[in-house]
């Protein structure tokens, strides 16, 4: 009896974190300040604002502004994640991103880019209310 006990507590905590891993969202404006450094331009900071407009399963679709010297850049991104959000990839026209659920409502990001003007960029972003 004991044993069927335990084995019913078991099937249900596991039941209960998958469908918890599996309800990732991501849709909503996430805010924080990124690190920088680039081969040609150096290290910089700035603000970041990454906007998810679209969800659908495990794919997602939304746009990154960030804040430079010569004004205000924003672009497009695509992304999708594996089944429980720990592992995510976005992409836009010259990189990719990895992302990280830290916690529902903080959201970490690197960025990438190769070549001539190669950039690496990390920040730590708060999903707003």
């Amino acid at each position: 009896m004991r044993a069927l006990f335990y084995s019913a507590a078991v099937a249900a905590l596991i039941s209960t974190s998958v469908s918890a891993a599996d309800s990732v969202s991501l849709v909503g404006t996430w805010v924080g300040e990124r690190d920088r450094i680039a081969k040609v331009e150096g290290r910089r900071g700035g603000r970041a604002t990454l906007v998810i407009t679209e969800q659908q399963g495990n794919t997602f679709v939304g746009h990154l502004k960030r804040s430079n010297p010569t004004g205000d850049e924003d672009e497009p991104l695509w992304g999708a994640f594996a089944p429980g959000g720990k592992l995510m990839m976005g992409s836009d026209d010259e990189g990719t991103y990895i992302f990280s659920m830290v916690d529902p409502n903080t959201l970490d990001y690197c960025y990438s880019e190769t070549g001539a003007s190669a950039r690496s960029v990390c920040a730590r972003l708060t999903r707003q209310p």
